[in-house]
């Protein structure tokens, strides 16, 4: 079965940016959900994020959630790559347009999170908060290498310089994480513009309503409250047995009264 979760999405493009170059996509029929977070300035980050979304969807809606696995997902993702490439030599000459992209995909009592960059994947488990994806940046290889602590890596000037994305090399390499999913299981989907102003344990926090639409206003709060200097996007997805009918809910807040607006 396919409909065994519910899911809240939410996007705004910040306090401080003027475009939203993060795109997002619930496809709960196929158990299977998508942030990617564009780069590459003056609408070309938009596009990017918006392709590799769009060609994931085309990809997965084409088959049955029966026929849909891993390798469909992957194979999009390079078509993606590839789509990215070409639109960069065709458009921006010397510029580049890429996007990370974060996956989760349930099937079979299973979780599969692939991703490309630093957009993250989380779990939330009995109360315990996990990061499942591993950032593709260059802060996370200094920390990898001993070089920095994390403490150290919050202000560091290399904190938004990542190595790996959709559409920047010829070739893309997606790594993906295999698990067993439990009833009760909440994953967090999310670009960077989140994770860059809160902390994992005010995302535990902010997780510990039993709503997961109460938990992403709040993660979204939160997030505008402390500045949001980049593009914020989250999904939400709970994993319950007991669900008989998949729900989404999906809502764009550029223009939401009830969370708060702030201009520098």
């Amino acid at each position: 079965m396919s409909n065994l979760s519910s899911s809240y999405a939410i996007t705004h493009r910040g306090v401080v940016r003027q475009l939203n170059e993060d795109a997002h996509v619930e496809i709960n029929s196929h158990s299977l959900w998508v942030v990617a977070d564009g780069m590459g300035g003056h609408e070309a980050g938009e596009v990017a994020s918006q392709l590799v979304v769009d060609t994931i969807k085309g990809t997965v809606e084409e088959l049955t959630f029966e026929e849909l696995n891993v390798s469909h997902i992957v194979v999009a993702i390079e078509n993606a790559n590839r789509q990215l490439n070409e639109y960069s030599a065709q458009y921006l000459g010397s510029k580049t347009a890429g996007s990370t992209v974060t996956v989760l995909f349930i099937k079979n009592e299973q979780y599969y999170v692939l991703w490309v960059g630093d957009s993250r994947a989380y779990l939330l488990r009995n109360g315990q908060l996990q990061q499942v994806s591993k950032d593709h940046s260059q802060i996370n290889d200094l920390i990898d290498e001993g070089v920095i602590s994390v403490e150290e890596a919050k202000d560091h000037p290399l904190s938004n310089v990542i190595t790996r994305a959709v559409g920047v090399t010829q070739d893309v390499n997606v790594d993906m994480v295999q698990n067993e999913v439990k009833s009760g299981d909440i994953f967090l989907l999310c670009s960077d513009g989140l994770t860059g102003e809160l902390s994992d344990n005010d995302i535990r926090r902010s997780l510990e309503p039993t709503s997961i639409i109460d938990s992403g206003m709040a993660l979204m709060h939160s997030s505008l409250v402390r500045g949001a200097k980049d593009n914020v996007t989250c999904i939400l997805v709970k994993y319950d047995k007991e669900l008989s009918n998949y729900k989404s809910h999906s809502f764009n807040v550029q223009d939401e009264a009830t969370i708060p607006l702030f201009t520098k």
